[in-house]
């Protein structure tokens, strides 16, 4: 065992060691990241894409208890003052949600600077490429040449797909799929628009108004998820809502099963999308993100330092913090899903199908 070890480790182009290792800088990744330096860990964070922030030309919403957030220059787009949800037999229901709209790339490049300033040793274009969880060593990968890093705890905000988990055997987590456009917008507004109904199996279609533009989107299937998208646009456009042309585009996914059956294994701690902690109704998930990456890195801090109860601390935290709400989405998104077996385009579901998810939209976003 001891030979087999050893011959892993030729060829490596050598060998770091930190208290934290961050994997992943999204929200999440960043605010451990942060919360770790501050209490006094030596921080790796590492991140795979080539360039720091979110998605570019992305805005987001985000609900007021992140508001402090948005702050940093070029964050902020506008406020909101209240959501709309359309559904399939025509009716309308509205409801408060009160938030701001950001600039996604401007935010997570914000979260990393506060991460840097902290004392973080941040580094990007890196490959989580291998893990030994028994020695607590950690693979990366940049450029073709292995690197390993030694840690004391590891937080995984490495997003749905974690390679973290991936790696330790850890199961899939089951995904709602997004495709959104950049479009202009031709009216200001200070809501949200929803619309659900089987157009949009297993989820739903979305606007976000940006300031002079807005975002339309949809969650749910794969397999019609652009179809149903391209229709939404057609149909606002034709309203005269919003413009014909498409600014820009992007895609992704989002778990929407709820948090995972552990979230820590060992000195390993799972933050945000990693840990599944996206809301199963919404895709909402920037919230929970940064509340739980701060507390994911505080604890693994602590853990570092030799407080082994930290991070039982933090699963009963985060499970005591999100476990009901999140049950209680996962019941409501029983109806989204219903549609599933029924071929696309076919008429609308009865008006009291949808009043269980409308209800359920109205009372997650206040959470």
């Amino acid at each position: 065992m001891a030979a087999d070890y050893l011959r892993e480790r030729e060829g490596m182009a050598g060998m770091d060691e930190c208290d934290v290792l961050v994997v992943g800088l999204g929200p999440a990744g960043a605010a451990a990241a942060t919360a770790a330096a501050k209490a006094g860990a030596r921080v790796m964070a590492v991140e795979r894409r080539q360039s720091l922030g979110g998605v570019a030309n992305c805005p987001e919403f985000i609900p007021v208890p992140l508001g402090l957030h948005a702050r940093a220059d070029h964050v902020l787009i506008q406020s909101i003052v209240g959501a709309r949800s359309h559904h399939g037999n025509g009716a309308r229901a509205d409801s408060l949600l009160p938030g701001c709209v950001i600039n996604r790339d401007a935010f997570d490049r914000a979260l990393i600077d506060f991460s840097r300033a902290s004392g973080a040793q941040v580094r990007h274009d890196i490959v989580f490429s291998g893990l030994d969880a028994d020695h607590s060593e950690a693979t990366l990968n940049q450029n073709g040449r292995p690197h390993i890093v030694h840690y004391r705890a590891l937080v995984a905000a490495d997003g749905h797909a974690s390679a973290v988990a991936r790696l330790i055997g850890l199961p899939s987590l089951k995904k709602m799929f997004t495709r959104r456009y950049r479009v202009a917008l031709h009216a200001p507004q200070d809501t949200v628009d929803f619309w659900l109904s089987r157009r949009y199996p297993g989820g739903y279609g979305w606007l976000i108004p940006a300031g002079k533009d807005a975002v339309l989107g949809t969650g749910m299937e794969e397999q019609v998820a652009h179809e149903a998208l391209d229709d939404l646009h057609r149909q606002l456009a034709g309203a005269g809502l919003v413009g014909d042309t498409i600014l820009s585009q992007s895609a992704g996914a989002v778990p929407v099963g709820g948090l995972r059956e552990k979230l820590a294994w060992g000195n390993i701690l799972f933050a945000g999308d990693a840990a599944g902690l996206a809301h199963p109704l919404t895709g909402a998930g920037i919230h929970p993100a940064v509340v739980s990456g701060e507390a994911a890195g505080k604890a693994a801090a602590e853990w570092a330092s030799g407080h082994l109860g930290a991070i039982p601390s933090y699963e009963a935290k985060v499970r005591g913090q999100f476990s009901a709400v999140l049950a209680r989405a996962l019941r409501n998104r029983e109806p989204l899903e219903m549609p599933f077996s029924t071929a696309y385009g076919e008429p609308d579901m009865e008006a009291s199908g949808w009043h269980v998810v409308r209800g359920a939209f109205e009372q997650e976003f206040r959470q």
